[in-house]
């Protein structure tokens, strides 16, 4: 019985693990070993936790904890189905080298504040855990928000005009998300008197008492409650949060935030609407073509940046675009697709974003035309920044090949030749933008003589021995470049094994849940 019980709490306590971590972060908050080992300690912890679900999951079990009722039929409650578990793996095994890197960033630039830094990034993650494991959608209402508030002090971090004027921006973009979040909800609860996730949907019964207009005024508000996934036009906050540190831009891409967003916007496709609902009311179609607008413009966006973290903004925008055109198309393969590219997007972008800000941190340089040489100075941080990029292109042997040739797969099944059209221009449109920075980086040579400049203490004439003698006089450098480097070898690892993690397996199961079949 005690097993038994222990088995059908786990999602509670996995909740639980982010949330004593943040709280024994500001207790020791003065000691900065014992704080930073109380972030790798709740990062593990929270890893095991989500890891020791899956097997239950995956044997088409169910693990549902029930905390209080709220209203009739709206429980407080956490249920840990297939695919919110590739959210929370996704999340959780991030973590634990964001906070590595971390520990490495933020010492080497001596930040203010980093028990407030480590507190909110701790909360952040209870957010996104939360949000992965909410039974319903009044429950993953109040995680969205615990990650949109959490998130605030990370990229106001700096605490110049510009970056609290960034993060003012965040709040109003999120927080007023959150209305429409909250109405669509409530009308949802009003039409079927209940707000649970059902592979099969729930509004379906809906349609014959109730006018189309109103399922897709509905629609609409659930697509602006789930701006983090910064659908154009409501995409602006996502390239001026790029003011915060480089640990707090890889959480806003890669780990919780912006994958929070299309992962609801998934969980209102699948198991709010349901497939047959979104195919009777045309539903797709309208979402698939915000997509593809969003993919082609957010890439022409990037082509023209030349600061190296705002590029990565736009790519980001354009692979959330990628991730909604994908379950657009409605169908297995691509929905499949969808799913596996919430992980190894995730994966892929946190190499790249590691790989900056070891580049800021280390050499000074933000800007793409200032990383001339670089491939050669920093030969494991660079190296690793071209895997990231051609996973992000779709090539082999990368994670992004698996999950966009399941989305091209999708896009040919379901006879959609303009969507299939607009997937290809934006994958050529992501080797245009990244082209110059491998260039630039491994093929353009240093001007003999040439210093690394900026306002650092020390200066040495020859700019790749600058780089040399810092990374043996930072020892801190290795808790940056052992993470990207991990991340870089996963990006691979996921396509030669893409059910690393059970990834692939719990994808299937979600998958089957949706459309039916064996």
């Amino acid at each position: 019985m005690m097993e038994l019980l222990a088995i059908e709490n786990r999602p509670l306590l996995t909740i639980l693990c982010p949330t004593l971590a943040a709280c024994l972060i500001l207790i020791f908050g003065k000691r900065p070993n014992l704080r930073e080992s109380w972030t790798i300690i709740g990062s593990l912890s929270l890893f095991s936790a989500v890891m020791s679900m899956q097997e239950t999951v995956l044997e088409g079990g169910s693990l549902k904890t029930t905390l209080f009722q709220l209203l009739p039929n709206i429980d407080f409650a956490f249920n840990a189905d297939a695919f919110g578990l590739v959210f929370a793996t996704t999340s959780s095994s991030l973590w634990i080298l964001v906070s590595l890197y971390s520990i490495g960033y933020m010492r080497t630039l001596e930040e203010h504040a980093q028990t407030r830094y480590y507190f909110s990034f701790a909360l952040a993650l209870l957010g996104a855990i939360g949000i992965a494991l909410s039974s319903n959608l009044v429950t993953m209402f109040v995680f969205y928000e615990i990650l949109t508030v959490s998130t605030y002090p990370l990229v106001a971090h700096e605490e110049s005009p510009e970056a609290i004027s960034a993060g003012h921006k965040y709040l109003a973009y999120l927080l007023g998300g959150g209305v429409f979040f909250l109405l669509g909800i409530l009308i949802v609860y009003f039409l079927v008197g209940t707000t649970d996730f059902s592979p099969g949907g729930i509004l379906g019964p809906a349609l014959g008492s109730s006018s189309k207009l109103i399922l897709y005024i509905v629609f609409f508000f659930f697509m602006l409650g789930f701006v983090k996934a910064a659908w154009m036009p409501v995409h602006s906050w996502l390239p001026s949060a790029m003011i915060a540190p480089t640990p707090v831009s890889a959480l806003l891409h890669a780990v919780a935030v912006v994958k929070a967003g299309v992962f609801g916007i998934i969980r209102i496709v699948c198991y709010i609407y349901g497939i047959d609902l979104m195919q009777e009311l045309g539903l797709g179609l309208i979402l698939a073509s915000v997509a593809a607008f969003t993919i082609v413009v957010a890439n022409l966006y990037a082509i023209g940046q030349k600061n190296l973290k705002r590029m990565l903004a736009y790519s980001t925008i354009n692979q959330l675009s990628f991730i909604i055109i994908a379950v657009a198309l409605l169908t297995p393969m691509a929905v499949k697709g969808a799913m596996l590219h919430i992980t190894f997007h995730g994966f892929m972008k946190i190499t790249l974003f590691l790989c900056a800000g070891a580049v800021t941190a280390i050499a000074g340089k933000k800007d793409i035309p200032e990383l001339t040489g670089l491939g050669r100075a920093m030969p494991f941080t660079m190296t690793a920044f071209i895997v990231g990029a051609f996973g992000i292109f779709g090539a082999p042997p990368l994670a992004g090949f698996i999950s966009k040739w399941h989305v091209v797969l999708g896009a040919i099944e379901s006879g959609q030749r303009l969507i299939l059209l607009a997937i290809l221009v934006g994958s050529i449109l992501d080797v245009v933008y990244f082209s110059p920075v491998i260039i630039t980086a491994f093929f353009r040579k240093v001007p003999e003589g040439e210093t690394l400049g900026g306002d650092r203490e020390e200066k040495v004439e020859v700019y790749s021995e600058k780089l040399e003698r810092l990374e043996f006089k930072r020892p801190l450098y290795l808790f940056m470049v052992i993470p990207l480097s991990v991340t870089a070898i996963f990006s691979i690892l996921l396509c030669l094994f893409p059910n690393t993690f059970s990834i692939y397996g719990l994808v299937q199961v979600a998958v089957r849940d949706i459309f039916g079949g064996p």
